[in-house]
Protein backbone atom coordinates (compact mmCIF):
# COMPACT_ATOMS: atom_id res chain seq x y z
CA UNK A 1 0.00 0.00 0.00
CA UNK A 2 1.78 2.91 -0.96
CA UNK A 3 1.19 6.90 0.09
CA UNK A 4 -1.38 8.01 -2.00
CA UNK A 5 -3.68 4.87 -1.51
CA UNK A 6 -3.46 5.85 2.42
CA UNK A 7 -4.05 9.39 1.61
CA UNK A 8 -6.98 8.40 -0.32
CA UNK A 9 -8.62 5.84 1.90
CA UNK A 10 -8.71 8.64 4.93
CA UNK A 11 -9.47 11.26 2.73
CA UNK A 12 -12.65 8.97 0.86
CA UNK A 13 -13.61 8.56 4.29
CA UNK A 14 -13.42 12.16 5.59
CA UNK A 15 -15.70 13.31 2.42
CA UNK A 16 -18.88 10.56 3.29
CA UNK A 17 -18.37 11.82 7.03
CA UNK A 18 -19.25 15.45 5.61
CA UNK A 19 -21.66 14.23 3.35
CA UNK A 20 -23.45 12.79 6.74
CA UNK A 21 -23.28 15.52 8.37
CA UNK A 22 -24.76 17.53 5.32
CA UNK A 23 -27.40 15.06 5.30
CA UNK A 24 -28.58 15.30 8.86
CA UNK A 25 -28.70 18.51 9.22
CA UNK A 26 -31.24 17.99 5.65
CA UNK A 27 -32.91 15.34 8.20
CA UNK A 28 -32.21 13.05 5.18
CA UNK A 29 -31.38 10.09 7.35
CA UNK A 30 -31.57 7.49 4.91
CA UNK A 31 -28.58 8.92 2.84
CA UNK A 32 -26.55 9.94 6.59
CA UNK A 33 -26.71 6.11 7.16
CA UNK A 34 -25.53 5.44 3.98
CA UNK A 35 -22.69 7.31 4.12
CA UNK A 36 -21.27 6.30 7.85
CA UNK A 37 -22.12 2.79 6.31
CA UNK A 38 -19.58 3.77 3.34
CA UNK A 39 -17.23 6.04 6.03
CA UNK A 40 -16.93 3.03 8.42
CA UNK A 41 -16.06 0.36 5.05
CA UNK A 42 -12.99 2.69 3.81
CA UNK A 43 -12.08 2.98 8.02
CA UNK A 44 -12.47 -0.46 8.24
CA UNK A 45 -9.67 -1.14 4.89
CA UNK A 46 -7.48 1.73 6.04
CA UNK A 47 -7.00 -0.46 9.25
CA UNK A 48 -6.77 -3.58 7.48
CA UNK A 49 -3.87 -2.38 5.54
CA UNK A 50 -2.02 -0.04 7.90
CA UNK A 51 -2.18 -3.66 10.43
CA UNK A 52 -0.32 -5.70 7.42
CA UNK A 53 2.00 -2.86 6.80
CA UNK A 54 2.79 -2.19 10.85
CA UNK A 55 3.09 -5.86 10.97
CA UNK A 56 5.93 -6.11 8.71
CA UNK A 57 7.17 -3.08 10.19
CA UNK A 58 7.77 -4.52 14.01
CA UNK A 59 4.36 -2.65 15.56
CA UNK A 60 3.59 -4.99 17.76
CA UNK A 61 1.72 -2.80 20.53
CA UNK A 62 -1.38 -1.96 18.31
CA UNK A 63 -4.71 -1.84 20.02
CA UNK A 64 -6.98 -4.22 19.84
CA UNK A 65 -10.23 -3.00 21.49
CA UNK A 66 -12.22 0.05 20.82
CA UNK A 67 -11.74 2.93 23.47
CA UNK A 68 -15.16 3.72 25.28
CA UNK A 69 -16.92 6.45 24.12
CA UNK A 70 -21.13 5.75 24.58
CA UNK A 71 -23.11 8.18 24.41
CA UNK A 72 -22.12 10.84 21.99
CA UNK A 73 -25.25 12.06 20.02
CA UNK A 74 -24.91 11.76 16.02
CA UNK A 75 -22.97 14.94 14.96
CA UNK A 76 -20.29 14.36 17.96
CA UNK A 77 -19.31 11.11 16.62
CA UNK A 78 -18.89 12.36 13.12
CA UNK A 79 -16.70 15.43 14.32
CA UNK A 80 -14.81 12.88 16.82
CA UNK A 81 -14.51 10.41 13.76
CA UNK A 82 -13.35 13.44 11.29
CA UNK A 83 -10.65 14.46 13.62
CA UNK A 84 -9.56 11.32 14.53
CA UNK A 85 -8.85 11.11 10.45
CA UNK A 86 -7.69 14.51 9.91
CA UNK A 87 -5.42 13.36 12.65
CA UNK A 88 -3.97 10.37 11.30
CA UNK A 89 -3.80 11.90 7.91
CA UNK A 90 -1.18 15.04 9.83
CA UNK A 91 0.80 11.96 11.53
CA UNK A 92 0.54 9.68 8.35
CA UNK A 93 2.25 12.76 6.09
CA UNK A 94 4.89 13.66 8.90
CA UNK A 95 6.16 10.14 9.97
CA UNK A 96 5.29 7.70 7.68
CA UNK A 97 7.89 4.86 9.49
CA UNK A 98 6.12 5.27 12.64
CA UNK A 99 2.16 3.89 11.71
CA UNK A 100 1.11 2.96 15.45
CA UNK A 101 0.14 6.37 16.00
CA UNK A 102 -1.83 6.45 12.32
CA UNK A 103 -3.32 3.34 13.40
CA UNK A 104 -4.50 4.12 16.73
CA UNK A 105 -5.97 7.91 15.39
CA UNK A 106 -8.03 5.69 12.42
CA UNK A 107 -8.88 2.88 14.99
CA UNK A 108 -10.28 5.56 17.55
CA UNK A 109 -12.41 7.12 14.19
CA UNK A 110 -13.47 3.56 13.70
CA UNK A 111 -14.56 3.01 16.94
CA UNK A 112 -17.06 5.62 16.68
CA UNK A 113 -17.94 4.85 13.45
CA UNK A 114 -19.12 1.41 15.33
CA UNK A 115 -21.04 3.29 17.81
CA UNK A 116 -23.21 4.62 14.91
CA UNK A 117 -23.68 1.39 12.92
CA UNK A 118 -24.96 0.21 15.95
CA UNK A 119 -27.46 2.81 16.61
CA UNK A 120 -28.86 2.52 13.23
CA UNK A 121 -29.17 -0.89 13.75
CA UNK A 122 -30.90 -0.81 16.84
CA UNK A 123 -33.21 1.74 15.17
CA UNK A 124 -31.70 4.47 17.61
CA UNK A 125 -30.66 6.55 15.20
Amino acid sequence: MDTVEVENLIQKALKELDQALEAHIKKDFEARNMNIWNASSETEYLLFMLGIQAKVENEDDLPSTPNENKDFDVVECIVKAQENLQESLQLYRRQKKNLKEVYEKVFSARSYLIMLQEKIETKKL
